[in-house]
């Protein structure tokens, strides 16, 4: 049987999740290896991906009577443990120590509003509390009675978007609702029901479009309420992944680190450059072979490739003209030095 190849950037983003970590002994420093959960090597969803170590991987192909010791219910549940932690782990690295102390709820003022709003039996607040409070199976439950209670189409999409299950809504209900918010001009609304959908592209049109219309009238808060909750989805790694796909199909080296660099996927940028190590010192980039040198510690051609760097560089004259001339002149790669989030170099 053919092995199907994992798409690059569906292997990458599985593996920046679990951190490159087998989900379920998570033993650092482990050769790891993608898992297809259902055991269909064709459906390279990233839903359908686990990392496991090769002995826990070697336990998930043990069947029969009650040998089988790791099936796929429990490689879920390892995964999304896993995957929560690390998150967690990540988020909390970057928050000060006050931040910390203050992102901890009252737990006699939330148990208050929690028993309020199930007294008034409002589900769908409830399902959002026990989202912020992580409490999935909760979220969840009350999801699933907010759902009884007939909706409207905004309200179900929003629920399962929660969930991570937007595939569950009739396709119907997207496109209608959709349509009504387009007629009344709701654009707020409209990038919020994109981004859930995961139509990224157009949820960032509407944000710009609610935000540029906004200030023409002269409204300064919502413009800047709307930029803040645009930055706070991070609407742009998504682009940058599809970058990453689009200059990987293409094999555009240049642009599939840029893509890397912006996404901070490092491990995979160290990974690709590696691979490409041939290419790049045969070509005439002194940027990539920069980065190359960094990465593996070649102080004397990293020194080399800086000098030339220096060498190369010159000031760019402001102005219509100028500027255009500079660009007819240089690639747009040349125009990147101060972009470049520099690697640490290996000891």
């Amino acid at each position: 049987m053919k092995k199907t190849i994992i798409p690059p950037d569906i292997a990458a983003k599985a593996l920046f999740y679990s951190d490159r970590t087998c989900c379920v002994c998570r033993a650092r420093g482990k050769p790891v290896q993608i898992h297809h959960i259902d055991e269909n090597n064709s459906n390279n969803n990233i839903n359908n991906m686990a990392v496991l170590c090769l002995d826990c991987h070697t336990d998930t192909q043990i069947s029969g009577g009650f040998h089988r010791k790791l099936d796929a219910d429990q490689v879920i549940l390892y995964r999304d443990d896993w995957v929560s932690i690390v998150s967690r782990e990540r988020s909390e690295a970057l928050m000060s120590t006050e931040e910390l102390s203050s992102s901890h709820p009252n737990i006699e003022m939330t148990t208050t509003t929690l028993e309020i709003l199930r007294e008034n039996k409002q589900y769908e607040l409830l399902a959002v509390e026990y989202d912020i409070l992580g409490n999935k199976e909760l979220r969840d439950k009350y999801i699933e009675l907010a759902l009884k209670q007939d909706p409207s189409d905004q309200t179900e999409i929003f629920l399962r978007h929660l969930q991570d299950k937007i595939q569950l809504v009739d396709s119907k209900k997207i496109k209608r609702e959709i349509a009504r918010k387009k007629e009344y001009e709701d654009w707020s609304q409209l990038a919020r029901l994109y981004a859930d959908i995961g139509d990224y592209e157009n949820a960032i049109t509407c944000y710009c479009k609610t935000i540029s219309d906004d200030l023409k009238k002269g409204n300064i808060f919502a413009p800047a309420y709307y930029l803040k909750e645009l930055s706070k989805k991070k609407l742009f790694n998504p682009l940058f992944e599809k970058a990453f796909r689009k200059y990987t199909k293409e094999n555009n080296l240049w642009w599939q680190v840029r893509s890397l660099q912006e996404l901070g996927w490092h491990t995979e940028l160290e990974k690709l450059l590696i691979s490409k190590k041939d290419e790049i010192e045969h070509s005439d980039d002194l940027m990539l072979k920069e980065l190359l040198y960094e990465i593996t510690g070649d102080k004397a051609r990293l020194l080399e490739a800086t000098k030339e760097i220096a060498k190369s560089s010159r000031t760019v004259v402001m102005g219509k003209q100028g500027v255009i001339a500079a660009s007819k002149r240089k690639k747009p790669k040349r125009l990147q030095l101060t972009q470049r989030k520099r690697l640490k170099p290996k000891p």
